[in-house]
This record gives structure tokens, sequence and C-alpha cells, in this order.
């Protein structure tokens, strides 16, 4: 016999079953029929109870709602709560009376006279109370006692109601047990008709069953499909039992693993697949799950694991795991991904992403090394032809010097122009705001451009289109580099014609006492074609390539008036008609600004004065030699040292008035040396040394100000900018200190940019006051001496980072006599310290005060 035989002849069993109990129960509801029908005869009094019950409370409402009004008369005032009693007694009353004049139970009994007249006598009062009732508080408060005598004239019609009915209902209700009797009669046949229509619903449940088969074998149908998809799927599932043993073991997991599914079925999961050094692990996780504890793994998600092959290789895969019941058994289903190829990928995404990164710093540390190797030759062609021009030369040899001055200037510029554009990538490209005139600034440019502009044949000409309003907060030196790159590239595309530069004052900005300034430069030369449009502004772009094109230039120029103008929050961008010519505009938020009319910012006035004893450091013959040629021009006595260890050994032996210290030196550099001589204690520790570099990028300068170097000049050295960086000596007493030290904070705010500058300010004057508190209430006869210099040695070089020299010499003061042990001297420098601290800090802007 066949399953499905078997299956078929067990459902018949079943059914048959069914309807043998079916059957049985049809014999005990006729049972159970003929006992109701026995215990109904006995109660046959029982259906007129509650007739008579209504009849009896028509009565009880009657003296509730009479003894309501007697409460509410009786109330003072009649308050509300009583009234609302009176209505609601009155309600049921009158409820209780209608159900008798209209329910169709008491039908019968209203075509009594001993009935229908008291219940009509009622009725009328009730009707005539309904306006006093539904009347407003007051109205009804004075009509209590008139409702009270008509409620106590209706007495005994109520009573006679009560009684007439109750009597009435007693004949009737004899009457109705006889009825009663046969109605159960017919109970019983309606259960007999209940029994059949039972073995109805038992061949309908039989109809239920076929279709469950049907359902049944849809289902399996189902598990069949599932079972298809599980063994077809690319992640592999395998399925284990509470203590660890393989229980299924899908193809995908076959391909995964290397074993075959007989070979996996019945084996430890962790001896199959988990790897040695993760056994431990597994096993620990499996006793806790069987012990009911925390499950780190199982219902957490996919997490990534390492798994073995039947081979023994270790790779990397995806698993996520769940629980579920099969029966009264825990069982854990597993499905994993094998992510070899993936990891491998996000590898090869790392190592390039490393590559790249190592590529950067290979092209920051290329321009590091360019800026210096570039620079350093400049530095001595330059510094020669300054120091030529001050000699008796002829007219052609000046005419000479100064066209090799002019070629040397326009290879600084294009490297300035590359560094310009480290800046900006690096994010270290900052805007300093300072009050400016823009008709000077506008005047300058066509002053400077007006021969280069007639030498092709050009005019050039700049004016204000509408209102005025030159007085402006801007960073000028960037402004102006924006406007001569684009006259620039205007003359060398324009001939015999005209450059016109107009500057409108076009909208409000963003915030009050902000416009929108627009700069037009106009030309009537080339024009661009449309196709270089969008490109013209690309770094090394040029509209001829060619080696022998008629313009000249690096590419760079219009790249760089781009990031100079989004620099300053504003955008640039051209309209040009091939052949007719080109309109470029810059559009920038400038704040209205007061210029003070007894100073130039642009160009600030370097006052010469005494001679200075001055130690230069500098392993370069030319430069060393340039250096000094300019110093003793202004009659400053030179000493030279050759490396950084020849120049600590010279500042140890005597007190110069400054050292200018080379960066990149042999035997020792220059921050090195720096670092030496400032912790050295020598009669030179706290003078001001400046950084001489062909390194100019930011992260340079900065480096140079925290070894404890005072200021910085660029290579190549420029007379004037070598007399302004000895203005923090040369200056008269304590004011070229403070001088100084606001040129140092504008350069390190220029150098760090606002946020930046900004943060460490606020963070130094808070550190600043705390330490200065800290310190000031020490004694000095009983405090830790190497406390106090560790302290005083920090921030030390944080004022000598922010130019604050005085705070920083009182603090290395304090630190020598603090390592010395000498306490009494300690205690005394302590006790002015802290008037020092407040004029360093009055000498310092608030954080946020310098505006860009």
């Amino acid at each position: 016999m066949s399953d499905t035989d078997t299956q078929v002849l067990r459902r018949r069993w079943v059914f048959g079953l069914i309807g043998f109990g079916v059957l049985l129960g049809l014999v005990a509801v006729a049972w159970l029929s003929a006992q109701v029908f026995t215990d109904f005869n006995d109660r046959r009094a029982a259906p007129s109870d509650n007739v008579q019950w209504t009849l009896s409370q028509v009565e009880v409402d009657y003296l509730s709602y009479l003894n309501a009004l007697e409460t509410a008369s009786a109330a003072q005032d009649s308050e509300n709560g009583t009234l609302d009693l009176v209505r609601r007694r009155f309600d049921l009353f009158y409820s209780r009376v209608d159900t008798l004049a209209q329910s169709r139970v008491f039908q019968p009994l209203r075509q009594d006279d001993r009935f229908r007249l008291p219940l009509e006598l009622v009725t009328q009062h009730l009707n005539a109370a309904i306006p006093l009732i539904d009347a407003p508080d007051a109205e009804l408060s004075e009509k209590l006692d008139d409702l009270k005598r008509a409620a106590l004239e209706i007495g005994p019609h109520v009573r006679t109601l009560a009684v007439s009915g109750i009597s009435y209902f007693a004949t009737e209700s004899d009457q109705q047990r006889i009825q009663t009797a046969a109605n159960l009669l017919r109970l019983a046949i309606l259960s007999g008709a209940l029994l059949l229509t039972l073995g109805a619903v038992s061949a309908y449940l039989l109809v239920v069953n076929r279709r469950a088969t049907r359902r049944g074998r849809a289902l399996r149908q189902a598990n069949e499909r599932m079972n298809t998809i599980l063994s077809t799927s690319l992640d592999g599932v395998i399925v284990v039992d509470a203590k660890g043993d393989v229980i299924e073991f899908n193809p995908a997991a076959e391909a995964i693993f290397g074993y075959t599914a007989d070979q996996a079925r019945g084996r430890a999961i962790g001896d199959l697949i988990v790897p040695p050094h993760l056994r431990e692990a597994h096993s620990a996780g499996m006793v806790r799950m069987q012990s009911g504890g925390e499950r780190h793994v199982v219902g957490k998600g996919r997490v990534q694991l390492e798994a073995m092959r039947a081979d023994g290789e270790q790779f990397p895969v995806e698993l996520a795991l769940q629980s579920a019941r099969a029966g009264d058994q825990e069982i854990v289903i597993g499905f994993v991904r094998d992510i070899s190829q993936r990891v491998a990928a996000q590898q090869e995404l790392i190592s390039t992403r490393d590559r790249a990164l190592a590529g950067e710093k290979a092209k920051a540390d290329f321009l590091t090394v360019m800026s210096h190797e570039i620079r350093t030759p400049l530095n001595g062609l330059l510094g020669n032809l300054t120091l030529l021009k001050n000699t008796r030369t002829t007219r052609e040899q000046a005419r000479f010097v100064e066209n090799m001055e002019i070629s040397g200037q326009i290879l600084l510029s294009h490297v300035d122009t590359v560094l310009d554009i480290a800046r900006f990538e690096a994010g270290k490209l900052s805007v300093a705001l300072q009050p400016s005139n823009l008709n000077d600034i506008l005047q300058e440019i066509v002053d400077g451009q007006s021969g280069n502009a007639a030498s092709r044949g050009n005019s050039i000409s700049w004016q204000w289109v509408g209102d005025a309003r030159p007085c402006v907060a801007a960073d000028a030196q960037r402004l102006r580099q924006i406007l001569l790159n684009l006259v620039g590239n205007a003359i060398k595309f324009t001939e015999n014609g005209r450059i016109s530069i107009e500057v409108e004052v076009t909208e409000p900005g963003p915030t009050a006492g902000v416009n929108i300034f627009e700069f037009r430069i106009i030309d009537t030369g080339i024009g661009i074609g449309p196709d270089e449009v969008d490109v013209i502004f690309d770094d090394f772009h040029t509209s001829d390539p060619s080696i022998g094109r008629a313009a000249g230039g690096t590419g760079l120029g219009l790249g760089i008036a781009r990031r100079f103008a989004r620099a300053m929050g504003g955008e640039i961008g051209v309209e040009s008609t091939p052949g007719e010519g080109s309109v470029f505009w810059v559009r920038l938020p400038l704040q209205d600004a007061e210029l003070d009319a007894n100073v130039d910012s642009d160009q600030p006035e370097v006052q010469h004065a005494q001679p200075l004893d001055v130690l230069v450091v500098e392993d370069n013959e030319i430069n060393r030699e340039v250096i000094c040629n300019m110093l003793k021009l202004d009659g400053h006595r030179v000493t030279v040292a050759k490396n950084g260890q020849l120049g600590v050994d010279a500042a140890a032996a005597h007190r110069f008035d400054v050292i200018l210290m080379d960066i990149s030196m042999p035997v020792m550099d220059g921050p090195t040396a720096t670092r030496q001589i400032r912790s050295g204690g020598g009669p030179s520790a706290e003078i001001p040394i400046i950084a001489v570099s062909a390194n100019v990028l930011p992260d340079a300068v900065d480096a140079f100000r925290a070894a404890g170097m005072t200021a910085f000049v660029g290579k190549p050295i420029a007379l004037d900018a070598l007399r302004k960086a000895l203005s923090v000596v040369t200056g008269p007493g304590d004011s070229t200190r403070s001088e100084d030290e606001t040129d140092h904070i504008g350069d390190l705010r220029a150098s760090l940019g606002a946020d930046v500058f900004d943060r460490l300010l606020a963070k130094y004057l808070s550190e600043g006051d705390a330490v200065v508190a800290q310190l000031a209430q020490l004694d000095g006869g009983e405090a830790d001496l190497d406390r106090v210099a560790q302290e005083c040695h920090r921030l030390a070089g944080s004022a000598a980072t922010f130019g604050a020299m005085g705070f920083r010499d009182a603090l290395i003061a304090i630190e020598m006599s603090a390592k010395s042990a000498d306490r009494q001297q300690v205690a005394d420098l302590l006790t002015g310290l802290p008037e020092v601290w407040e004029r360093a800090k009055a000498a310092l802007p608030a954080p946020g005060a310098i505006k860009g």
C-alpha cells in the first residue's frame, strides 16, 4: 500500500470518528431538550415577573419623584443639585408611565378602565409639569410647591394604576404558563432541526477538509520551491542544531567551503569551518547560547569574520545568524557570503588612496624644495641687482640692470603664483581685510600698466559707474593681484585698442554695511570663442598653447584670479564676442570703511634708526654676501656664521641686537639653532631672531614661529622687506616691540586663517589667565620649582607665538630662576607677573576683533 493510500485510509477513519461524534452530540441535544422542557414546566410562573416588577416600579419612581420635590423645597436657595435631582426623578417617572402608555405589552391592560383612567390622569399631570421641569432653575425653584401639591394629588391614582395592573397580569400570567409549555415543545422540535443543521455542518467540514488537503499540497510545493531557491542561492546556507552539529549544508556552502553536504552533516560546525585561532571564542559562544546567555552574533545582522575552507585556507566572510524553532528543538541558520574579492578590492582602493595621499605629500614636499631651490638663487640675483643699482653705472648699464631686475621679478611672480595655488588647495590662502581706497588701487594699476598698454598701441583708463564709494575694507594685495591679472590678460590680447576698468556698486550685500562691488575689465581685443569660455579660468589654459605664440604667460593668471575672488567671498566670470572684445567681471562683497588720512596702509613707512649689531647665520655664500651688503648700506655692523652650530656658538659668546637665521643649513638647521639659543640662557637668548627662508608656505612659517623665531623674511630678500623686519629692533624704545607685535599678529592671522587664529588666541588668553592666576597664588619659598619652570616654559612658547615678547621674557626669567633654585628671585618675579600679563593682553586684539 502506497503512502498516499495510507493517508487516505487514515483520513477516512478520522472523518468516521467525527461523524460518530456528531451523532452522539445530536442525541445529547435531544436529551437536553427534554430536560429543558421539564425545567420550564416547573417554572411556568416566571414570565410575568418582569411585567409585574414594572408596574410596581411605577409607584417606586413616583415616590422618588415626590421625595426629590420635598428635598428641593426644603433646600436653601434651591441649589442646582437638588433641581437636577428633581428633573432626573421626573424623567424616570415620566419614562416609566410612558412605557405603560405606549408599550405593546400593556396594550391589553389599557383596555381595562380600572387601569386606563388612572393612567390618563397621571399622564395629564406629567404633561402639565413638563414646561416647569424644562424651565430655568429660577422658575422651577418658584414652582416647586405647585409641583409638589400636584404630585400629592395624583398619588392615589398611581396606587390604583399599580394595583389594577398587577391584578390584571396575575390573571394573564396563568394563561401564559400554558402557552409556555407549548412553546417548549416547539423548542424541542427546533432542537431536532438544529441537530440536522449540525449534520449539514459536518458535511461542510468534509468539504473544508478537502480544501485543506489541497492547501497542504500547495504548501508542500512551496516548500519544494523554497528548497530549490536555497539550493541555487549564491550565499551559503548552513543549519545547525543547539549543539552546533550541521543539519543542512546547501550547494553554495559546498562551493564556498569545499565540503559536500554528506561530509558536512553531523559534524561540529566549529571543526568544519572555524579557523583554529577563533575556535576558543566559538566554543565559548556555543556554551553561552546553550545556557541562555547573551548572544553576540546570533540575531545581530551581518558581521565580517574569518572562515576556513576544507584545504585549510582562511578567507573573509560576511555572516548572518538567526535562531528558530523546529518542533521542540532550537536550530541556528547561518547565511554565509564569501567576500574575498570585495575585501581585495577594498584593500586596492585603500592602497590607491594611500598612493594618492603620498603623491599629494610628494607634491607638497616638491613645492617646498622648489620654493627654496628657486628662491635661493633669485635672492642672489635680485639682491645683487639691488646693490648694483646703488652704485655708479652708465645709462646703458642702468638699463641692463633694470631689464634684469624686471625679468627676475617676473620669474619670482611665477614662483609666487604656483605657491598661491598650493596655499589655496591646502586651505591656507587667507584674506586680511584692511581699510583701502579703491581709487588709489585702480589708479596705481592704470599708472603701472599704461606703459605696457602703450607698447601695444592701447589706451587704458578707469571710472566709477554710479555713485563712488572708494573707502572699503578689503585685502588690497589680493584685489590688486586679481585686477592686474585681468588687465594684463586684456593688454596681451588687445592691439591698437582700448582697455577700460569700471567699478560699480550693484546691490546691497548679505549683511549691514556690506555691498556688492562689480569690477569690469573691458577690452576691444580678439575676444574668446564659445568653446573656450568654460575653460578660460582653468590652470595652464592659454588661447594659443603653441611654442611660437604671440602672447606670453603661464596660463595661471586667470586661475589665480578665480581662487582669490572665491577666497574673498566673490565670483568671477567673462562675457565675450570673438573679434569684438571681452568683458571680465569680478563681484566682491566689500564693507564700508573709514581711512586714516595720515597712514598709507599699503606702503608703511620704514624708519631708519641707529646701526645694529647683527648676526647673520647663512650657509649660502651669495645670499650671505647679499644680506651683509644690504645691512652695511644702512650702517649696521655684521657678524656672519656659516651654519647653525656656529650661530649658536656666536650667540652664546656675544649679545647681538638681532639674528638673521637661515633655515636649511648643514651641521645644524635654523629651527634647532633657534631653540638652542633660546634655551641656552646666553647673552643673546632673548633677542629677536628673524627667519630667512625661501620656503614661504604657511606650514613652514608656522613651524619657524613655533621654534621661537620672532619674525620672517622670505627670499628673495628685498631691501625694504629687510628694513621692515629689522624695525623690531630699530624702533624707539618699547614702541617698536608693540608695532612688531601688531605686525606679527597680522602675519600670524594671515598664515593661520581667521577662524583658527581666533580659536588659538582665545585659548592662549584663557590659558594665560589660568596659569598667571595659579602662579600668583604660589609661595616662592614653598612652591614646587620644577612645576613652576614647566608652566612658565610652556606658556612662554605660546607668548612668543603671539608676539608677546615682554611677557615671554618675564616667564623665561622665572623659569631660569626656578631652574637655578633661587626661591627669593622666583617669589619677586611672580609678584610682578600679573601686571606684565595685563600689559601683554592689552596689546593683543580680542578674538574676532580683527575683521577679515
